[in-house]
């Protein structure tokens, strides 16, 4: 039985980050490189989806992905790397329909995938301009038997104080809070990959930079990735350090190596979580039989997910390290 490997990336919009010097894959042209220009935009992408492709995963789990923005050449990334790496199964949602710079909105469907997904959609249509947006993404080899999207709201406004004098209100900033979204699939697996395992529901999802709020989300996007046929996954930047994701007992987070920043990591902000392993009297693991039985509450047909190799990886973009696992359905 072959194992699934699973990649969560966070793009940053695609932007030429700490990988794109360093020489692992002739990228060195690409640092610093003008993603507004279409063509160095799709050159940035391409090279992208080649380090991907190296790695040769089953699914990728994308975050901070632009569709149809000014600042990444009006890209679909998600689309483009899909087809660059012969993913048929492909799902882009929106956490905001608009521009990264201007109106934001909320969309009337995430996916943005037509003019009446967008309450502006119609308006921009009319003067030739397509759909617009950014948020998470899903690419995966296997097909799809179902797609799920879950707002996960966003965090309060802070005001931060950037100039020196305390009365004058000049001094002040107003950071509204991004609005946050899991997409997830429920994902039918080839026999020979799945084994016990015949479906997998797994999710992308990008959480509140502030901690509180991030917890919140993250257990809310649990609870409803958690009623979708198992095992499941929850894969992502959850800005949270493995410590917090833990002490939340939701899940079992699997992989290790730090994410953050992508220049010198010193933190695991990204993060893979599966279903919990069912403990004995004891405390200690149960044995594989004996932990599907527990998590199935004596039934048959309720497999978990083991994690056998995991690691990170660089690429020529974003601020972010890649984080992956491989994954052994037993059941």
């Amino acid at each position: 039985m072959s194992m699934i490997r699973v990649l969560s990336l966070n793009l940053q919009h695609g932007l030429p980050g700490a990988g794109a010097g360093d020489g692992s894959a002739a990228t060195g042209s690409l640092a610093g490189a003008d993603i507004s220009d279409p063509a160095t935009a799709r050159a940035v992408m391409r090279a992208t989806a080649e380090q991907i492709a190296e790695l040769a995963p089953d699914i990728v789990a994308l975050q901070e992905v632009d569709l149809g923005q000014a600042r990444s050449g009006r890209l679909h990334q998600a689309a483009f790397l899909a087809e660059e790496l012969g993913m048929p199964t492909c799902r882009f949602a929106a956490s905001y329909a608009g521009p990264a710079v201007g109106l934001r909105r909320r969309p009337l469907r995430s996916a943005l995938g037509s003019p009446t997904d967008d309450v502006f959609g119609l308006l921009r249509a009319a003067v030739g301009a397509g759909p617009i947006g950014y948020g998470n993404a899903l690419i995966s080899r296997f097909p799809v038997a179902g797609w799920h999207v879950k707002r996960l709201g966003r965090g309060p406004s802070s005001i931060v104080k950037r100039g020196e004098r305390a009365w004058d209100p000049r001094s002040y900033k107003v950071f509204t809070a991004s609005s946050r979204v899991m997409v997830a699939a429920t994902l039918d697996l080839p026999e020979d990959v799945g084994g016990p395992a015949r479906r997998l529901s797994v999710a992308s999802t990008h959480l509140a930079t502030r901690g509180s709020m991030a917890a919140r989300q993250l257990a809310a996007a649990w609870a409803a990735l958690a009623g979708l046929p198992g095992p499941h996954l929850l894969v992502g930047d959850y800005n949270l350090g493995a410590e917090q994701v833990e002490a939340l007992g939701l899940g079992r987070t699997v992989g290790e190596g730090h994410t953050f920043p992508a220049a010198d990591p010193t933190r695991r902000i990204d993060h893979v979580l599966t279903d919990l392993w069912p403990t004995g009297p004891d405390g200690l693991p149960l044995t594989d039989e004996a932990a599907v039985a527990a998590a199935g509450d004596g039934e048959a047909g309720s497999p978990l997910l083991r994690a056998v190799d995991w690691g990170t990886a660089s690429f020529i973009i974003s601020d972010h390290v890649g984080t992956w696992v491989d994954l052994e359905p037993v059941g």
